[in-house]
């Protein structure tokens, strides 16, 4: 809440919205697992993109958000923007699949933002809260 007000009232541009975490999920299977430092990719898809969802709803949608941790295809792209993100970064995705992962990701969300009657991603941002969602998006 009070980055969310502290954003607002300065006016910031915009906000990368949780792309790391130092917490060790019980779900990783990496005999690295216990390795320090952050934590990115998939195992941060669902926690980053409710973080984002959440900030989304404190800011009102009225500063633009970057939504990042674990965005490795199209449905997982959608559903950060569903969840308010204006745009989304592909790091540890592009980092393992090379720029082919682009193109991919682009292509399966051309898919569903027409799927769901969008003819741009604008129209998308945030389409979650305009449509009463609280539950998990479908993203993975």
């Amino acid at each position: 809440k009070d980055i969310a007000a502290v954003v607002l009232k300065l006016k910031v541009d915009g906000i990368i919205v949780s792309n790391t975490t130092i917490e060790r999920p019980l779900s990783l299977k990496s005999a690295l697992k216990g390795e320090v430092g952050g934590l990115s990719g998939q195992p941060v898809f669902d926690k980053s993109t409710e973080v984002l969802r959440r900030v989304y709803e404190l800011t009102g949608g009225k500063v633009p958000l970057v939504g990042v941790g674990g965005v490795s295809n199209g449905k997982q792209a959608y559903a950060k923007i569903r969840a308010g993100a204006s745009l989304v970064q592909l790091y540890t995705s592009f980092a393992f699949k090379g720029p082919a992962v682009v193109h991919a990701v682009k292509a399966e969300l051309a898919e569903l933002l027409r799927a769901d009657g969008f003819t741009c991603v604008e129209d998308a941002v945030g389409a979650d809260h305009r449509h009463g969602r609280t539950a998990k998006p479908r993203g993975k």
